[in-house]
């Protein structure tokens, strides 16, 4: 009789227990199925907000926080919870000291804990089963040193409305993401990269996204990035299409070595030995901030050393070479749909910004000097600096060093990339060329540009705000009847692409025009101004041949050379 009860209470409360399990997956179905704020991702279910026309998840994290003992080594994909995941406000932003600006800056600070990232998702309504809907990654610029996803000027309020996902990430920058030794990749921060890429590709679907549309696009160190993926076997089959806007393609990636040298002397302004890890470890976000700029202060007056003193690098497993010199040579693990573009004035922030006051004649060509070495000559025959008397300038070599630069590290190797692709096939398959759709960004806002140097020029990054939407919420820029129309016109032409892989298909107004693809036989830019315009730019430059010949800092030479296979 006593084991007949015994045996009766094990048979009820294994009936509880399935009670239980059976009510807790019906809550989780009913959430997902019908509460538009939950979402059950394969890590668990988070709650974001619904506003009006979209739905925007915060702070989702897609790795464990590289702090502690995670400091200084490869992302961890994060541990599954089991409450539903407050997901209502953004997380901080990564270790930085941003200097961006307002709208480009995270506005609830810093943090080592940030690998999260932010996702604005359409309606539920906009979105059935049978037709997930395109997703555009985007990964923000900053040198590699600052910048945020999560930040006003990314807000993707508009492409959600427009029935697009973005997903925002945030990725470790400077010492923290690339300190690189014997011991150490120095590739934490690109990793990061492709762990939210890899993040997207097991739950956007939860979201109703579709994982095999997805479009990688960043501008700046951002762009940079998107190169390197193209190139990397770690992103293969990660993304569908890709959008480089203003690439930093001849300032590099750093190289075992130059990382090494770098991360010496960081080791050594803050202390610590080189492999000693566990002091590295011991030093606290503004120890490591500090050590930081003391490194770059090095590198002040260098021009293609101090935009980016830390970068991915060519580590021969991660990434097996430069990007321009893999390009060279045909190699693009992902062969993908490519807009690539840059803005007129590309120079401008960079030469302002690190030289307050006029460059001298003396001063511009010794700077020539260093940096073209025996073919200075020609650059400057190219580029001659201004006499005394030469108009507004009054001798001042700021603005050809700023035109010199823009054509040096943007326009020319677009130029000279978008060729190669074109005339080459990819070595590891036998598809075709990528379809290549060129743009440059010619239009200076009439509300003006809070950097003094860049009112009334198109500088690096103007065209951001205009591709977002948030002009007006991350910029304050007030925008005339035809800018408006400009900004939405842009905007539909980058859904159109994420949407079929053509800007023309899709989402279309009367004032814009059909983009057509470079080909071998036809040339033809989008020029972005309010009216838009088809131009040839590419075919007829003799400053660009004049780069293709003497290379980009070494890369496109015939004896550059990749990592031993």
């Amino acid at each position: 009789m006593k084991i007949l009860k015994i045996l009766l209470l094990i048979i009820l409360l294994s009936s509880i227990d399935s009670c239980i399990s059976i009510s807790s997956k019906n809550v989780k179905r009913r959430l997902f199925n019908n509460e538009e704020d939950i979402v059950s991702t394969k890590d668990g279910l988070i709650r974001g907000i619904v506003v009006k026309d979209h739905r925007v998840f915060y702070g989702i994290p897609f790795a464990r926080p590289p702090i502690d003992e995670l400091r200084f080594e490869d992302p961890i994909f994060p541990r599954v919870w089991k409450n539903v995941k407050d997901c209502t406000r953004q997380k901080e932003q990564c270790i930085q000291n941003c200097r961006l600006g307002n709208g480009a800056c995270s506005q609830v600070g810093t943090s080592e804990d940030c690998l999260y990232l932010d996702v604005f998702v359409p309606r539920k309504s906009d979105i059935t089963n049978s037709s997930l809907i395109p997703v555009l990654v985007v990964i923000p610029g900053g040198a590699f040193v600052q910048g945020t996803g999560s930040c006003l000027l990314y807000d993707a309020s508009k492409f959600a409305n427009s029935s697009i996902i973005v997903v925002n990430i945030n990725y470790r920058l400077g010492a923290l993401g690339f300190l690189g030794t014997d011991l150490l990749s120095g590739n934490f921060g690109f990793l990061d990269q492709v762990m939210a890429l890899q993040w997207v590709r097991s739950n956007i679907e939860a979201f109703g996204g579709d994982k095999n549309k997805v479009t990688i696009f960043g501008e700046s160190a951002g762009a940079l990035s998107v190169i390197s993926h193209l190139v990397s076997e770690r992103s293969k089959n990660l993304f569908q299409r890709a959008i480089v806007s203003s690439a930093t393609f001849t300032l590099g990636l750093k190289t075992k070595s130059q990382i090494r040298g770098i991360s010496n002397g960081f080791t050594s302004k803050i202390g610590c030995n080189i492999e000693d890890i566990d002091c590295l470890r011991s030093k606290s976000p503004e120890e490591i901030l500090k050590a930081q700029d003391q490194v770059a202060n090095v590198f002040r007056g260098k021009l293609l050393d101090i935009v980016t003193v830390w970068t991915p690098v060519v580590d021969c497993d991660i990434i097996l070479g430069q990007p321009l010199t893999m390009i060279r040579d045909g190699i693009l693990v992902n062969n993908v749909p490519l807009i690539i573009g840059e803005t007129k004035d590309e120079g401008n922030l960079f030469v302002y910004f690190n030289f307050q006051k006029k460059i001298t004649q003396h001063k511009y060509r010794n700077m020539i000097s260093l940096m073209f070495g025996s073919n200075s000559q020609m650059v400057l025959n190219k580029y001659p600096a201004p006499t005394s008397d030469d108009g507004d300038n009054k001798g001042d070599c700021r603005p050809i060093l700023s035109k010199l630069y823009g054509d040096y590290v943007f326009r020319c190797p677009n130029r000279y990339l978008i060729n190669r692709l074109l005339t080459q096939n990819n070595k590891s398959s036998s598809s075709s060329s990528p379809v290549i759709y060129h743009y440059q960004f010619r239009h200076s806002l009439s509300s003006g540009n809070p950097i003094p140097y860049c009112s009334g020029i198109v500088c690096h990054g103007s065209e951001l705000p205009l591709i977002f939407n948030t002009y007006e919420s991350a910029m304050n820029f007030e925008l005339d009847d035809d800018e408006i129309q400009f900004s939405q016109d842009i905007n539909r032409y980058w859904v159109n692409f994420i949407s079929n892989g053509d800007p023309n298909k899709g989402l279309s107004s009367s004032t814009m025009i059909d983009w057509s693809p470079i080909t071998k036989s036809l040339n033809n830019s989008l020029i972005m101004v309010p009216e838009f315009q088809l131009n040839d730019i590419i075919s007829i430059d003799g400053r660009c041949n004049l780069f293709d010949k003497i290379s980009y800092r070494g890369y496109t030479k015939k004896n550059s050379k990749l990592c031993p296979s």
